[in-house]
């Protein structure tokens, strides 16, 4: 069943908040791909690894992820599974409007953030620490309130577990390669985690998954095109991100 009419504005709205919201991402993006020994102790915007983003794409792509998510949580028509419902809830609970707002707030602050982060490994291989845990505390702390609200508190310890296994699945992997993987990625993927766990251990899972699989199809393109070698750095941070978000659009 699709929902009122009115709601079906809310994706644009949406898109149109990104688009605002885009304009400071793209700052925060500026300011941690500087260069220290600028004139007059300023930092100076440097390519490093990568390009510095197109005009728009931030702002676009910033647009893009928080309509689709609000069409994710508002019209479950638009799901790949028709039977399923918006978002996992306590089976025989209703979730009361508190509670969907601080999921939503949880969901959207990720997004802003990891797009923010996206650009940056995008540009300089690096995910700044800065942000790593402004995504993490911004997408733990408003999960708490339907954790609360709407008694949902074994989904928050499924959030708080999803963390700790996404985060010591990636540090295994940075163990084993550190010249593949950053402790960034550790850090990252422990809000990713989160917000994964909090859908449940299929979904984060999936994202797992999807965020590697993403990663190794983009490192054996560049690799067949003679763009890169196999010890040639690749920032990961956008394949997690990319892979987090098909699994939340996808989840059951």
């Amino acid at each position: 069943m699709s929902p009122p009419v009115p709601l079906l504005a809310l994706p644009a709205l949406a898109a149109l908040a990104g688009l605002v919201i885009g304009l400071w991402t793209r700052r925060v993006v500026a300011r941690h791909t500087r260069a220290e020994g600028g004139e007059g102790g300023e930092g100076v915007e440097v390519e490093r690894h990568g390009r510095r983003p197109p005009a728009g794409a931030v702002e676009g792509v910033t647009a893009a992820v928080l309509a689709a998510l609000a069409l994710r949580a508002l019209w479950p028509d638009a799901q790949v599974w028709p039977d399923a419902e918006v978002w996992p809830d306590v089976p025989g609970t209703e979730p009361t409007p508190v509670g969907r707002a601080g999921e939503l707030l949880a969901f959207g602050w990720l997004a802003v953030v990891a797009v923010a982060l996206s650009f940056v490994d995008a540009a300089v291989h690096r995910l700044p620490d800065r942000l790593t845990l402004a995504a993490y505390l911004g997408t733990a702390a408003p999960l708490a309130v339907p954790a609360l609200a709407d008694g949902r508190l074994g989904d928050l310890l499924g959030a708080g577990l999803g963390g700790l296994a996404l985060a010591g699945f990636y540090l295994v992997l940075f163990l084993v390669n550190p010249a593949g993987m950053g402790l960034g990625d550790v850090k990252f993927a422990a809000s990713l985690g989160t917000a994964l766990g909090w859908l449940g251990w299929d979904t984060l899972v999936a994202g797992a998954f999807l965020g590697l699989l993403a990663g190794g199809f983009y490192g054996a393109a560049l690799m067949v095109l003679r763009r890169a070698g196999r010890k040639s750095e690749i920032p990961f941070g956008p394949f997690m991100a990319v892979g987090t978000l098909a699994a939340v659009l996808l989840a059951r």
